[in-house]
């Protein structure tokens, strides 16, 4: 009899579950419609020398004729959700227009203060972007002009860092920034809270800025854009004072009587004390004149002898003898654990006896 062939069972194979795509690097910036809806702008990202920074950071270009800053907002544990993925970066990116002059100012102080040079002659041979932003970027009649001596001579042109046109330059942008602040009405101070948190009803009552919070806070957001040494000649030039920490009236007050309650506590203490201490001798002395222990005393009807011998006792060590009572030592109760531990360490050896000789 022919057997029956036997089927061979394969395991059905599961068709291969496709890789999930990793989420694309994604950033979120916001950006003018005025230059996108542009064709003929070409927008390009660079890095140039930030003195505010003190290192390259990231502008965008706009058709080799303007530069433009990328502002930075990065706060930790934040993300984005773009449609069904989650972007990680969290960080916005802002772009914004602004004077090229601070970034000129920096190479000037830095190459063009013994000597004027031409703008060709500024920054290293190796440093592309210094020459590229000095050559393209600066127009030196409108950027330059403000903070820099120009000398012409043989049909060239020639600059050198002027320190006091620059102050001065510096002084009116301050002063303008402080007028914004004041007309925004934003808070400024070291008592400022963010208008967030701040109830409509009462925002003018819990104004209290005054003119110089107002210039200090100009001064710093200036400040962002110039070296460190210039940030403290500005300041000094505007006569702005360092800010003084803050220390409440009550506090303030409250130390005061603080230290007042103390001193008076000290002295009422020692008061007492002496006060109690007279009190003792003179009770303890007249307890020992009546008593037979002193001759002398009514008492015993002697006289105190004249004569003192070392062998003869004072009345100030009988006086301390009496009144210095001796130390009443009370039993300690010792608790379940402790009795435990004592009862299990009994037959045992302590741990001197190891280091004693033998």
């Amino acid at each position: 009899m022919s057997k029956k062939p036997t089927r061979s069972i394969k395991d059905t194979e599961a068709p291969p579950t496709p890789a999930a795509k990793a989420p694309a690097l994604r950033k979120v910036i916001f950006i003018s419609n005025q230059l996108l809806q542009d064709s003929e702008n070409e927008l390009t990202l660079e890095y140039f020398y930030h003195p505010g920074k003190g290192k390259p950071a990231l502008f965008i270009t706009k058709s080799n004729t303007e530069l433009l800053e990328v502002i930075e907002f990065s706060e930790p544990k934040r993300c984005w959700l773009i449609n069904d993925d989650v972007c990680s970066n969290g960080r916005i990116y802002m772009t914004t227009p602004f004077d090229v002059t601070f970034l000129a100012l920096h190479h000037l102080r830095l190459h063009c203060t013994q000597k004027a040079l031409a703008l060709e002659d500024i920054g290293e041979p190796n440093d592309t972007s210094t020459l590229r932003l000095l050559r393209e970027f600066v127009r030196p009649d409108e950027h330059l002009r403000c903070v820099a001596d120009i000398k012409k001579a043989t049909g060239m042109v020639f600059y050198k860092y002027n320190a006091k046109r620059t102050l001065a330059w510096l002084a009116i942008k301050t002063r303008r920034v402080a007028v914004k602040l004041r007309t925004i009405g934003a808070h400024c101070g070291q008592n400022s809270v963010s208008q967030n948190y701040v109830r409509g009803e009462l925002v003018d009552e819990t104004k209290e800025e005054s003119d110089m919070d107002y210039l200090r806070m100009a001064c710093d957001i200036v400040a962002n854009y110039l070296d460190l040494d210039l940030h403290e000649e500005l300041k000094q030039y505007l006569e702005i004072p360092d800010e003084k920490p803050l220390t409440s009236k009550k506090n303030e007050e409250n130390g005061k009587v603080g230290k007042k309650r103390k001193s008076l506590q000290q002295l009422n203490s020692n008061d007492n004390k002496k006060i109690k201490t007279d009190a003792t001798k003179e009770s303890a002395t007249e307890k020992l004149k009546n008593s037979d222990l002193l001759e002398g005393s009514p008492t015993n009807g002697g006289s105190r002898p004249n004569s003192s011998s070392s062998d003869q006792i004072s009345p100030a060590s009988v006086v301390e003898a009496v009144l210095t009572p001796s130390p009443i030592k009370k039993e300690r109760i010792l608790t379940a654990k402790e009795k435990s531990l004592a009862k299990s360490a009994k037959g045992t050896k302590s741990i001197a006896s190891f280091f004693s000789k033998k």
